[in-house]
């Protein structure tokens, strides 16, 4: 029986990598019919239940990553697009039009002292600090 080597055991250790197993190898067989369906607008949800009654259990997310990575299909964001609204500008000089009158705002009573041209837009909170104390 042969006796343990450390040097030999260290140099399997550095050298040991696990088999990576091949990405899409279940698919890469159907690569022509996946591609085929594609070109016919057929979705991945489509081809995941066609190849799965034909005897290839896939999923509609694996179907997805394999159009996107081998085929080369460009992914679409899921996310919505904000919109920027277009700056109106003068033709004449280039700038911002300005409006032809302020807004109104309608004139405060009892708002505890408020400039009625600082408070424009919100609720009207009552402010406890300035409330005359009731007797009872």
């Amino acid at each position: 029986m042969s006796s343990f080597d450390p040097i030999i055991a260290r140099k399997a250790v550095t050298e040991f990598a696990p088999p990576r197993p091949e990405r899409f190898r279940e698919l890469s067989a159907a690569k022509d019919f996946i591609t085929e369906l594609r070109q016919k607008r057929a979705s991945y949800r489509s081809i995941a239940d066609l190849l799965t009654r034909h005897g290839l259990p896939i999923g509609k997310t694996a179907v997805a990553a394999f159009c996107h990575v081998v085929l080369g299909e460009t992914s679409r964001s899921n996310k919505h697009r904000v919109r920027k609204r277009p700056l109106i500008s003068d033709s004449a000089n280039g700038q911002l039009p300005l409006p032809a009158t302020p807004p109104s705002v309608p004139p405060a009573t009892g708002n505890g002292g408020e400039n009625p041209q600082t408070r424009v837009r919100g609720p009207r909170i009552a402010q406890i600090r300035m409330l005359k104390p009731q007797n009872p």
